[in-house]
């Protein structure tokens, strides 16, 4: 019997911990290897607030000033895409939403960090009626390669070119967007799994909030504070940044592949398959592909900008939940 239980449970243990390994090697090293693309190679960089110039908006002390529509600003909001929305999605986005300056998307826009992806997405965005849109979009896990170290993709510094922000900025995916009613303030979660990461982008945060002084402050994480499925919750990033993200206006993420609302924490999924959400005491949650429309009217002397944001299922446009902020 002892001879049984050093021989064969040591063996067994070790052919169960063989099959998990090789379960999740995908997960592990980036597994399976690169679909080969065999269509025409589009080169395009996405129009970010990056440069000193842009399409439809000038640069002022304030912050850049949209001129196309400056009674308001509004943006557009997508949340996990996946690579599964095509052309005619854009195409029916920009029907729906036909005035619209600006895209907020919060990150895994791409199934995998591989240049087919990147292919597979310009194939479908450039033709469509949102191609040349000013982006705001921050890094998503899917948006990394994966291995020993995690790291960005080189294509994604080169797509979306980042502002530099020398005052606030730190290493990575991390930036700032004025305007002259709100500032977007973009945390790459990715590598927050350091503590020394993690620290010094809280302190940067508070330090970017406290600089916006009379703006709106809107937040955009790809990994939320508040999980709305089941077996996501980071306990890093819900520990460490809910409180100081409360104070923002509006705080948008991805990630869960749901849609759930508990000011100022916001949860949108635009086309990534839905995944089972756990019991969650938030103000409106949903399990159906969303988009949603933020929407900027001027401040007047002294105050801050009225906003909303509001929320359309993907499949028919109808509005399913809404957000609204008064002057204060």
């Amino acid at each position: 019997m002892r001879r049984w239980i050093k021989i064969v449970l040591p063996s067994a243990l070790l052919a169960v911990g063989v099959v998990i390994c090789a379960l999740r090697w995908q997960a592990w090293f980036g597994m399976p290897e690169e679909p080969h693309w065999h269509g025409e190679t589009i080169d395009y960089t996405f129009p970010t607030f990056a440069g000193d110039t842009l399409n439809g908006f000038v640069r002022t002390t304030k912050g850049w000033q949209d001129t196309q529509s400056p009674a308001s600003l509004d943006i557009l909001v997508l949340g996990d895409v996946h690579n599964r929305l095509q052309k005619a999605d854009y195409d029916s986005l920009a029907a729906r939403v036909p005035i619209v300056d600006a895209l907020i998307q919060t990150g895994d826009w791409l199934d995998r960090g591989y240049p087919y992806y990147y292919q597979l997405l310009l194939r479908e965005w450039t033709p469509s009626a949102l191609e040349g849109l000013p982006v705001i979009t921050c890094a998503g896990n899917h948006e990394y390669d994966k291995g020993f170290r995690k790291a960005i993709a080189p294509q994604w510094n080169t797509w979306f070119p980042q502002p530099v922000d020398t005052t606030l900025g730190i290493e990575g995916a991390n930036y700032i967007v004025d305007f002259p009613q709100v500032r977007f303030i973009i945390l790459d979660t990715n590598p927050l799994n350091r503590l020394v990461r993690l620290t010094r982008t809280l302190t940067w945060l508070k330090a970017a909030m406290n600089a916006a002084k009379n703006k709106r402050i809107i937040v955009l994480m790809h990994h939320p504070v508040l999980s709305a499925a089941k077996g996501r919750v980071n306990p890093l990033i819900y520990a460490t940044f809910r409180y100081t993200l409360s104070q923002a206006d509006l705080v948008l993420a991805g990630h869960d592949h749901s849609y759930v609302r508990q000011t100022p924490f916001v949860v949108i999924n635009t086309s990534g398959k839905p995944k089972a959400q756990k019991n969650l005491s938030a103000e409106f949650t949903s399990t159906d592909p969303a988009y949603g429309v933020l929407h900027f009217e001027p401040a007047q002397t002294g105050q801050k900008a009225d906003w909303s944001f509001c929320v359309y299922r993907l499949s028919d446009g109808v509005q399913i939940d809404g957000i609204y902020g008064q002057h204060d």
